[in-house]
């Protein structure tokens, strides 16, 4: 087969790819553009199906009402499946929410513990909340914290809440 017969092919496949994104790729366009009711419908779907980034985002934007009216047990939910999956953007979102007392009585124990979890998971912005919140705690409350995000890790996100 003619070599030029083989990149005609790949190149359509790529382009066939292109043309149909889906909705993972489509809501982060939508949501890139702000257009926010745009990316939970079709973010609802996918992160319905397992999907620990659409659960994450879906939970945020419960969280400060971005396309859906705010609303903390439905944030927390998302934020809770995606959490489990090791999702750390979703662990650091789960301690601010602890941290803030947003939806959650203010832990500043449990948002360590979370906080620990996103910032192993390799969440930047978590080491520094850590911080805060370790200030806030005794020694004491400071080691159960970390031997909560220790067997939360080891049970791979089970339980944990």
């Amino acid at each position: 087969m003619p070599s030029w017969i083989n990149a005609a092919g790949v190149a359509l496949t790529a382009l066939a790819c292109v043309v149909h994104a889906g909705p993972w790729e489509d809501g982060y366009a939508d949501y890139q553009r702000k257009d926010y009711a745009a990316a939970v419908a079709k973010w609802r779907g996918v992160a319905q199906s397992g999907n620990r980034d659409a659960q994450s985002l879906l939970g945020i934007m419960y969280a400060f009402g971005q396309g859906v009216p705010q609303d903390y047990p439905q944030a927390i939910k998302w934020l809770r499946l995606a959490a489990a999956q090791g999702e750390p953007k979703a662990q650091f979102k789960l301690g601010s929410m602890h941290a803030n007392g947003q939806g959650f009585p203010r832990d500043h124990q449990r948002a360590a513990m979370w906080f620990m979890m996103a910032a192993e998971g390799g969440d930047a912005r978590a080491p520094k909340e850590l911080a805060k919140s370790a200030s806030e705690l005794t020694e004491t409350q400071l080691a159960t914290a970390k031997r909560l995000a220790q067997t939360c890790i080891k049970r791979e996100f089970q339980g944990c809440e």
